[in-house]
C-alpha cells in the first residue's frame, strides 16, 4: 500500500480501497473485482446477491434505533478504464 493511502483515515476503508484498486478489471472482465466485493460481504456478515448481469448487491440493516429512517443506496462501477501503453498492441486479460 502506498504511503499516501496508508496515511488516510479511516484506515480500514482505505485498506479495502487499495486492495480493490490492485485488481485489474477492464470492462467485461470484472469477475475478480466482483469476487472481492462478495468476499467483503461474507467477512462482514452482510447479505448479498448477484443478479443475472453480474451486479453485486449488498444489504446492511439499519443501526438499531434507526430502522424507521430513510435508507441509503450507494452505487459504483466494478470496472475501470485500463491505461493503454504505446508499446503494447493488445492488453487483453
Amino acid at each position: 500500500m502506498s504511503q499516501s493511502i496508508k496515511d488516510l483515515q479511516p484506515q480500514p476503508l482505505w485498506k479495502h480501497f487499495n486492495n480493490l484498486c490492485a485488481i485489474p478489471r477492464p470492462s467485461k472482465n470484472e469477475g475478480k473485482a466482483a469476487e472481492f466485493v462478495k468476499e467483503f460481504a461474507i467477512e462482514q456478515k452482510l447479505d448479498y446477491t448477484v443478479d443475472a448481469t453480474g451486479n453485486v448487491i449488498i444489504r446492511k440493516p439499519a443501526t438499531p434505533g434507526m430502522e424507521g429512517r430513510a435508507g441509503v443506496i450507494l452505487q459504483a462501477h466494478l470496472d475501470m478504464v485500463p491505461q493503454k501503453n504505446k508499446h503494447l498492441k493488445d492488453q487483453s486479460i
